[in-house]
Order: structure tokens, then sequence, then C-alpha cells
């Protein structure tokens, strides 16, 4: 019986997702706290392998514990031994529904990533560790107009980083939904004299991208392309030839990690999870 954790972390300060010799990353991290709870070794195996800078709400990692603590005693005990910049959200057991370990990348049913885009004149140094401020207005109608071409399955090898080691590029894209905040709904002080910006224009864009599964670099690159359209850098029609062509370089460069968060993994009920897709 393996242990389930839906797990959320600041990906500032980390270099990813995946255990690397020297360097702090959210594994490391995550299994030295379990060592130190459990007094033995423990490894983990990861829903997703978030890049250095991304943020996470709902990473789901699994461990196979050497003894029995009930789920809540796990909780507890990690929120004491887990650094301060991430957090054991739940916890439950659930058993693999064949002979092997229970390995979240091959029982997940897909993600939901977010990436912010912050268009105000000025930053705010309350949000900017999760966000990628752009101090230029964006065409929205037009980046809403491009989004529903990258839903559906497609070679998205144009929205690859050059390091990617995916033996396909086909990928499933289920949804993007691109949604709007105004200053007004996120400062109290929005209509205070003296601001620079209208507090009901646009202030924050959030870009929803649910799929199966993604390749390395992928969320951000669509975002980078969204946002390339919303500049009037070129047209909707681009997305057809960067799918159909597979030519990276005509694509959206990659927006920056700090915008990005993976919200869910989703999870079958059948092992624990909250809701299926």
């Amino acid at each position: 019986m393996a242990m389930l954790l839906r797990l959320a972390y600041d990906g500032t300060d980390f270099h990813g997702f995946a255990r690397q010799v020297g360097v702090r990353t959210v594994q490391r991290e995550l299994e030295a706290g379990l060592a130190r709870l459990y007094k033995r070794e423990i490894k983990i195996r990861g829903a997703s392998r978030t890049d250095a800078g991304v943020h996470a709400r709902g990473q789901i990692v699994a461990f196979d514990p050497p003894f029995e603590i009930p789920p809540r005693g796990v909780l507890l005990g990690l929120a004491a031994q887990l650094p301060r910049d991430m957090v054991a959200l739940a916890a439950w057991a659930a058993e693999a529904p064949d002979d092997r370990p229970l390995n979240p990348r091959f029982h997940t049913l897909g993600k939901l990533y977010r990436y912010r885009l912050r268009i105000t004149s000025l930053r705010d140094p309350l949000s900017e560790r999760y966000e990628w401020h752009l101090p230029r207005p964006l065409e929205l109608a037009r980046m809403r107009d491009a989004a529903p071409a990258l839903v559906g399955e497609h070679d998205f090898r144009a929205f690859r980083s050059a390091d990617c080691q995916a033996r396909t590029t086909v990928r499933r894209v289920r949804a993007i939904e691109l949604r709007v905040r105004t200053l007004a709904e996120l400062d109290p002080l929005a209509h205070d004299a003296g601001r620079i910006d209208d507090p009901d224009e646009p202030a924050v864009i959030e870009i929803d991208v649910r799929g199966d599964a993604f390749l390395k670099n992928m969320v951000r690159i669509l975002a980078g392309t969204l946002v390339a359209i919303g500049r009037g850098q070129f047209g909707a029609e681009r997305i057809a030839e960067l799918l159909r062509d597979g030519d990276r370089a005509r694509a959206g460069l990659t927006a920056p990690a700090q915008g990005l968060t993976l919200v869910e993994v989703l999870w079958p009920a059948a092992l624990g999870g909250r809701r299926e897709a």
C-alpha cells in the first residue's frame, strides 16, 4: 500500500522537481523531510517534473512507507519537517491496480496548468514571484480567437524546448481558457487618485491549460505564443502553421517560469483522487 501526498510549493528557490546532485530540488527536500519523519531513507515518485522556478498547488507524489502512520499524522509530521516554501496539503493510502509500485506518472488522468500575466504599468511586489509582468496592453480578443486552435490532439514539436527528450511530440490539449481580472478586483486601493492605470481595465490574465500530458516547456511556449499574438507580432493563423510545420523558431518565446503553476493533477477516484477528469 502506497501513501500519496498532494503537494504545494513555491518554486522560486528550487532547481525544479527532480532530484539533482548538489542543488536544491522539491524531490530532494521532500525525501529529506520524509526520512526525518520515518527515520530511514524514503524515495518518492512524482506525477510531474516541474521545471526550475515553476510552482505547484496540486502536485501528487507517492512513496512506500516502511511502517504505518495515519494520513493525518503524516501531514502534521511533515508540517514540522518541510521548509516554509513547501507543504503537503493532503495524504491518503492507495494500492496500484497491478503488482507494480504505484507511480503517479502512469495513473494520472491529466493535468491543469495556469499561466499568470500582469499587464499593468507597474509591477506588484506582492505577486511578482508568481506572474510575468508585461507593462503594455495585450489584444485579448486576438488571444482568445487563437487559443481554440491549440485544443485537441496535435503534434506540438514547435512548442517544446530544444533539450526535450520525449519519444513522441503528439499530445492532447483538452481545454484552454483565458480569464481576465481588473485592477479594481485585485486591489482595494485601485480607485485612489494618482494611479496610472484605469482600475476597470484588465490587469491580470490567467491562461488555464488542461491536457493529458505535456512536453518540456510546452505550456510556457504556448503562453509565450499567445502573448506574441496579443502583442500583434503575428496573427492567429500562425498556430495552424506551427502545428503543421513544427518550426520552434516561428513560435513565441518561452514565457518565464515564475508565471506557471501546476494547479492540479487529475487523479482517479478509484485510487483516492478528489475527482476524475
